[in-house]
């Protein structure tokens, strides 16, 4: 969600640190391919969530890389929804859902030692998603965090984003655009920076001092009732370099808690202050990096590399490109670790049948440059998050693991 995207994809989202992306493909098409059959869903466990890459008919454009989860949203007085299609997003913090979603819900917006209703920008490279702030039970697989605040976005009696959010920016807080019912931020941190705003029922106005961490929209795998919430586990099956049609993965609920969440014989990089790690790439460092579940592609200046009109990679040839993933300065010590990238051409690709891709990239043009190590890099690994200040069997958070 960090980098600004070329004409043909439009950011999904882009929360202050860190920060995810999701991608639109419509018009963007690759080419042939033959389709693969789907595999059957794994059976998962009370602290785990099915993750589910596949086309979401509501969206009107192909969705590829985008991992879906289903959650329970529950009000003040027990009455819950399921909502499915939620993005599962390892680069930000918080559930933010439509309203839509939870219609039915009694969610009003919580409300300022003032009396006005609390509202959030969340703010993205691409955009901003403006909603209220309701307190809400969040239930994920068999576990219950909350009640905690959450994002509800175009909630109703909200005034519209004022100009301090949304000027110069667009609303990326749609069904299209967020290319899911919600986004369910499972990320480094506690809770989500805002801004937040008081709001009458004509006018917003921002709040400085920001409200207390418990009124802000807060991750909800840190507020689980249970031990499991120091973190999560994201393991995601291999896909072919061809692609795949859906997929399947398992989201763990902690980290070393349990038998199916466990960690041994994972290597640990732990992130800076703002959940960033340093990627080595062509031989160019790039402080900054992160490993991002809400980002469909590769994002990367490469050298050497051909790319189409719309800023895609198209090699002539697959390409496996060496990285290194380590500590960035202002992390709790060094480490490092080895592993790949792999670049396909996308034009030469099937998205008309297939929806996985374990080697789809493009430019990236932020400033300093970074690289995001998107959906792509998780296929055929398990990446855990240890959330700041928890304890873990690898130390405390924030840390990346991998396996």
């Amino acid at each position: 969600m960090r980098p600004r995207v070329a004409a043909c994809r439009v950011p999904r989202a882009a929360l202050a640190a860190p920060l995810a992306l999701a991608l639109l493909l419509g018009g963007c098409g690759g080419g042939g391919g033959s389709a693969v059959s789907s595999p059957a869903p794994p059976a998962v466990g009370s602290n785990q969530m099915l993750v589910t890459v596949e086309s979401y008919s509501a969206i009107d454009t192909p969705t590829v890389n985008i991992p879906y989860v289903t959650l329970r949203v529950c009000d003040a007085s027990g009455n819950c929804r399921t909502i499915d299609h939620v993005v599962l997003d390892t680069g930000s913090y918080g559930l933010r859902v439509l309203q839509s979603a939870v219609s039915g819900l009694d969610l009003p917006a919580d409300t300022t030692t003032g009396g006005a209703s609390l509202a959030e920008c969340a703010r993205f490279l691409g955009g901003y998603i403006w909603g209220a702030v309701s307190h809400a039970t969040v239930g994920l697989g068999g576990e219950t965090a909350g009640p905690l605040p959450i994002q509800v976005i175009g909630a109703s009696g909200l005034p519209a984003a004022p100009s301090g959010c949304s000027s110069g920016s667009t609303d990326v807080g749609t069904l299209q655009k967020l290319q899911g019912n919600g986004l369910l931020g499972v990320g480094h941190f506690v809770t989500d920076p805002g801004p937040y705003y008081g709001c009458t029922a004509t006018s917003c106005t921002e709040l400085t001092p920001q409200p207390a961490a418990s009124a802000k929209v807060s991750n909800p795998v840190a507020m689980l009732a249970s031990s499991d919430n120091n973190g999560i586990v994201l393991a995601m099956p291999a896909v072919a370099d061809t692609g795949a049609a859906t997929t399947y993965g398992v989201l763990s609920l902690g980290v070393g808690t349990q038998s199916d969440n466990s960690v041994a014989g994972f290597s640990v990089i732990p992130a800076d202050t703002r959940g960033n790690l340093t990627v080595t790439l062509q031989g160019q460092a790039y402080p900054g990096s992160f490993l991002d579940s809400g980002s469909n592609f590769y994002f990367a200046a490469l050298s050497g590399v051909p790319v189409d009109s719309q800023g895609n990679y198209v090699p002539s040839s697959l390409l496996n490109l060496p990285i290194t993933l380590s500590a960035s300065s202002g992390a709790a010590y060094p480490a490092s670790l080895n592993s790949q990238m792999l670049v396909a051409n996308y034009s030469s690709l099937n998205f008309s049948s297939l929806v996985a891709f374990n080697d789809i990239a493009t430019q990236v043009s932020t400033s300093p440059p970074i690289v995001d190590l998107g959906l792509p890099y998780f296929y055929g690994k398990q990446v855990a998050y240890v959330i700041n200040g928890m304890p873990s069997p690898l130390g405390y958070g924030p840390l990346y693991a991998l396996h």
